[in-house]
């Protein structure tokens, strides 16, 4: 039985393919598509593009142009009818061959495929900025079409319309130029520069700017078709070309001061995140000849957050803090709204944490101005990331004056303030404690205790200037009194919060979840098997615990030591959905699993490890990157527990783009992870290339 008769037929004997159907074709036999009619081989191409396959639309081409054994003015036709269409699916390659073709018969219809206006076939031929093997050839067919072209075509000067936008096959224009120059056909680009400036299409003044003491033909072009570029609002373009002048060309002055032109045209009229990023390559490529001016620098990060260019503006940030760069030149942090902006994303969403440390001190060491508004939130956002140094500077310099309510009277701001540091006054207590009785350690004993005092008395004074704020408390807002109680039980003042929350109960308000939260911690403190049967009476009386209510009972149960309420509160929030579990609560329950882990044994601690970044990857929309201190603890508890293959996952996980990678200590870890993968007994040998190469340990990194 024929092809024909296994596929459905309409009244004018037209084979209707669907594209599986003719990809069975094509699979069982390639050449039983060469009888079909025009109108099938159309139908699946224009099929293929509707369901984006490229493959297939490749496929059709390519049978149309080797396999079709119909006449040759049928197979032009069909080419001549897809080129006029849609042609982005399918490789330049494919797309040259297509235009040879149609050239060996009829020139006339080649010349309107690729001059007319739309430009579309030229376009998608020299889109991109690098060299390809069709360039050479395919500009060959489009050079003397297009400067016979530009003879005819409508001027911009005849339009007095002032949003006129140029026929794309201009902008096909430029990148033909640009091609041109870059291959060194400069004659040739000269050709199509100078039949765009007859047409109009170069701005009279962006020949008019150029400095007239410049002789080199090229040069000129160059510099007045990125003028044109930016006048036609064609940024991408721009770039491409200042690119390639700044690479050819890097310590010409008229290049960098024309970089510089081009990055502020860039940046002044409300650029998207993809020129934030055009401009970003532009800088880093312009430094290493000239340094930019600061206020180019300060532009960039206030455009970057009028665009959401929060990657744009962390690379930019990486970059001028390089040491590379910090010894050439010293280029401003980001200001005014930038420099919360950016703390928040650092401190949040990005891998690389040291930023936000050199961010934060920063906005210390050179007193940047934090808008008011942001202030209480940059304050606890560096807390939060456990830079008590930089917190407690910032605090004490916003906590008075005319503005001081924002800071001191910011509820959570306190929270953050207070728990910072009282953390450091238990952990400097329990050291001096361990401590005492031993003579030879007198002084640092000394000090040790001068720190948890300090901090102590800090933490303290921050509470009570919040509660200063907000007196007298039995008017007090419902939120900022649960606050000042979650306070004083986190300090060890178990009455005295109980008494702040009387206030509430005098004014007969009902808990919430974050009310009875707050009563939790405070019992859990005394009774963590009490908090547990709390969290299910908080259940019976329509309260839903969440991942806090757990993790403050889990908390409290670890010191304790009461392995039983450990357990069950970690299979509680294992249950729970990532919306219940927030990023604190994650990180403790990580501690918590630790903490236990190191009272057992070895292996005991491996199967801790294994259990940990299962329940990391069980939440994968909480970032753990920001918590650096956390992913070290992970990294060495694996290499204490001798299991190299969880201090791998953890380092790569963590600390490969969060970390500097030539810090002393990361290159320590670096190598005490290498030595427990090179060891003979680890598990992994058919990856332990590859880790080796990762970590920078032989192989290519």
């Amino acid at each position: 039985m024929s092809t024909a008769n296994t596929v459905a037929h309409d009244a004018n004997d037209r084979v209707r393919l669907t594209t599986s159907e003719y990809e069975g074709m094509r699979a069982r036999d390639p050449s039983s598509v060469a009888n079909l009619p025009p109108s099938s081989y159309l139908d699946v191409y224009y099929a293929s593009l509707e369901s984006k396959i490229p493959v297939l639309a490749e496929g059709v081409v390519s049978d149309i142009l080797d396999v079709y054994a119909g006449s040759n003015s049928t197979r032009r036709r069909m080419l001549v009818n897809i080129l006029s269409n849609d042609v982005w699916l399918l490789k330049c390659e494919t797309i040259l061959r297509m235009l040879e073709e149609v050239q060996k018969s009829s020139p006339d219809t080649l010349n309107s495929l690729l001059t007319s206006s739309d430009g579309s076939i030229a376009r998608k031929m020299l889109d991109s900025p690098e060299i390809y093997d069709t360039d050479r050839p395919f500009l060959r067919l489009f050079h003397p079409l297009l400067i016979e072209r530009l003879k005819t075509i409508s001027s911009p000067r005849k339009l007095k319309n002032s949003a006129f936008k140029p026929p794309l096959l201009i902008y096909a224009s430029f990148t033909a130029i640009h091609k041109l120059l870059a291959m060194s056909f400069h004659d040739h680009a000269l050709d199509i520069f100078q039949g765009l400036v007859q047409s109009g299409y170069v701005p009279t003044e962006a020949i008019h700017s150029i400095d007239n003491s410049l002789s080199e033909t090229v040069l000129i072009v160059s510099i007045a078709v990125i003028r044109s570029c930016l006048h036609w609002n064609w940024r991408a373009l721009a770039a491409a070309f200042m690119t390639e002048l700044i690479i050819t060309r890097p310590s010409d002055k008229a290049i960098i001061s024309l970089n510089i032109d081009t990055i502020y045209a860039f940046l002044n009229t409300q650029p998207s995140s993809r020129d934030i990023r055009a401009c970003g390559h532009l800088i880093r490529r312009i430094h290493r000849h000239s340094p930019v001016p600061d206020s180019v620098i300060r532009l960039f990060y206030n455009c970057a957050v009028v665009a959401e260019a929060k990657e744009e503006a962390e690379d930019l940030y990486a970059f001028t803090r390089s040491s590379r760069v910090l010894d050439i030149h010293w280029y401003p942090p980001p200001q005014d709204t930038a420099l919360p902006w950016l703390l928040d994303h650092l401190g949040t969403r990005s891998s690389h944490t040291h930023l936000a440390r050199t961010l934060a001190t920063e906005a210390v060491e050179h007193n940047l101005w934090i808008p008011t508004p942001f202030r209480a939130q940059f304050i606890a956002r560096i807390a939060a990331l456990g830079y008590a140094t930089q917190s407690r500077t910032l605090w004490e310099r916003h906590a008075t004056g005319k503005d001081g309510e924002v800071v001191a009277g910011n509820a959570a701001l306190m929270i953050r303030m207070v728990s910072l540091y009282w953390n450091i006054h238990k952990k400097s207590l329990r050291k001096a404690n361990a401590l005492r009785g031993r003579e030879d350690k007198e002084a640092d004993l000394e000090r040790l205790q001068k720190t948890a005092d300090e901090a102590a008395t800090f933490a303290e004074h921050v509470r009570l200037a919040f509660a200063f704020h907000h007196t007298p408390l039995a008017k007090a807002h419902h939120w900022h009194l649960t606050s000042l109680a979650r306070a004083c039980f986190i300090v060890g003042k178990i009455s005295e919060g109980y008494q702040t929350l009387r206030h509430l109960l005098n004014r007969r308000e009902s808990p919430d979840l974050y009310d009875a939260n707050v009563a939790l911690s405070a019992v859990a403190q005394l009774n963590p098997r009490l908090a547990a049967d709390m969290i299910e009476r908080m259940t019976n009386l329509g309260l839903r615990p969440d991942g806090v209510s757990f993790g403050t009972a889990l908390h409290y149960a670890v010191i304790q030591g009461d392995r039983e309420v450990v357990d069950a509160m970690i299979e509680r929030i294992r249950n729970l959905d990532d919306r219940r579990v927030s990023l604190k609560t994650l990180t403790n329950l990580i501690h918590a699993s630790l903490a236990l882990g190191n009272n057992g044994s070895q292996e005991e601690m491996q199967r801790t490890l294994a259990n940990i970044l299962r329940l990391i990857q069980s939440f994968p929309d909480l970032n753990l990157s920001s918590q650096y201190q956390l992913a070290k603890s992970l990294v060495y508890a694996s290499l204490r527990a001798k299991d190299g293959v969880n201090a791998y996952n953890f380092w790569k996980l963590f600390l490969r783009k969060g970390a500097e990678w030539d810090d002393v200590e990361q290159q320590r870890l670096r190598h005490s992870i290498a030595a427990l993968i090179q060891d003979p007994s680890f598990p992994l040998e058919e990856h332990r290339k590859a880790m080796l190469a990762q970590l920078g340990k032989g192989g290519s990194f």
